[in-house]
């Protein structure tokens, strides 16, 4: 899957450093090596920044997203839409307690959100990921095993398809996780991959994650990689 460019302008807000002429976007063959950056849980105040980043480097990412009526959140969908980004479905409340009790309950939280994003901004999205992942110590801490395989075998059913990772940032475990915390964590994680589907958050507070975003791009293209958003049909990285 080719990366994708011709992104629109980016802001001069931003601070990034100028791109490196040889860091530009290159074509894909056969052996090339694909970075998918998602983000979880945004829009957030610091949508704008992420997106202005990615423009930059003519970078495509796909954002997993919640329900946030606030004004800057409805903005947020709106710009990450018409930059040409994916809106992917994440949960309308996040909350393990509602989602994880039931099949049942993980549906409705999952409706919610797709009418919420359908009505609004008439956007559809079949691709899922799972609050915590569809398999850690997170998810088993609020659910039970048979409720997630009930859950798994539904989305089948019902024609979704959900994506987990195999590279973690650790951005998502505190405010206080670093800038270079985070760049070593993606750049370590993803040696030795051809396939790198990489954990990032657009959540307010983690500033840090805007910050190091820069140095992460310019990094996997240092290792080999393009960039490319991630589809329905693509080859999905799912927990076992």
């Amino acid at each position: 899957m080719a990366g994708k460019t011709g992104a629109v302008q980016a802001s001069s807000q931003t601070g990034v450093r100028p791109i490196p002429p040889e860091l530009s976007p290159f074509k894909q063959n056969d052996e090339q090596k694909v970075a998918y950056l998602t983000f979880d849980d945004g829009p957030s105040l610091n949508t704008k920044n992420i997106l202005d980043v990615l423009d930059r480097y003519h970078v495509k990412a796909t954002f997993f997203v919640k329900e946030n009526e606030k004004p800057y959140a409805m903005k947020g969908y709106r710009e990450i839409n018409k930059r040409g980004h994916v809106i992917a479905l994440h949960s309308s409340s996040h909350d393990y307690s509602v989602i994880y009790r039931s099949k049942d309950g993980f549906f409705e939280d999952l409706n919610q959100l797709e009418a919420f994003l359908k009505g609004n901004f008439g956007i559809s999205s079949r691709l899922v990921r799972f609050p915590g992942g569809s398999r850690n110590i997170t998810t088993r801490q609020n659910a039970t095993k048979h409720v997630v395989n009930e859950v798994i075998q539904e989305l089948s059913k019902k024609g979704y398809v959900y994506c987990d990772w195999n590279v973690d940032s650790k951005d998502g475990f505190s405010s206080s996780i670093s800038e270079q915390t985070i760049i070593n964590s993606v750049l370590k994680g993803t040696r030795n991959q051809k396939q790198a589907v990489i954990l990032l958050h657009d959540i307010t507070d983690m500033k840090n994650t805007v910050r190091a975003l820069p140095e992460i791009i310019e990094g996997l293209k240092e290792q080999g990689y393009i960039f490319d958003i991630i589809h329905d049909d693509s080859q999905q990285v799912q927990f076992k």
